[in-house]
């Protein structure tokens, strides 16, 4: 597994969307826009344990995550890895509302406690490869 750098890890605190890639079974790409947060060296994420996103990762764990700095979009921190699923409706439940709270703050126990009763799994992604630009516009 590799590492974060410091500036990775400053993008990555912050409240901004991830884009989560997995493959279909005929090798296609399916690219869903998360809310996620880093956890020591793991990316995660939360899911309907029907998704299709989780049907791929337990097919097939390789994905890609890109989280674009909102501020300026030239600035990135893009990871490829493998995902496993933690099948934990009540685990998954309890890093959904760490996770919401970065980007609705008091409102993630309500809207946790708001989702229908369909279990939830963890994704949880180990990174291969790291790759993060965090300069400013080109000219």
């Amino acid at each position: 597994m590799t590492s974060y750098t410091n500036e990775d890890r400053e993008l990555l605190e912050r409240p901004a969307f991830a884009v989560l890639t997995t493959l279909g079974a005929d090798g296609s790409p399916q690219s869903t826009v998360m809310w996620f947060r880093l956890v020591d060296d793991e990316v995660r994420m939360i899911a309907p344990a029907a998704s299709v996103k989780a049907r791929h990762i337990a097919r097939d764990g390789r994905v890609t995550v890109v989280v674009t700095d909102p501020g300026n979009g030239y600035a990135y921190v893009g990871v490829r890895g493998l995902a496993s699923l933690i099948h934990d409706d009540a685990a998954a439940r309890a890093e959904l509302r760490q996770i919401a709270a970065r980007y609705i703050g008091d409102a993630a126990g309500r809207y946790v406690e708001s989702l229908s009763a369909d279990p939830r799994v963890l994704i949880v992604i180990r990174a291969d490869q790291i790759r993060g630009r965090h300069s400013q516009p080109p000219g």
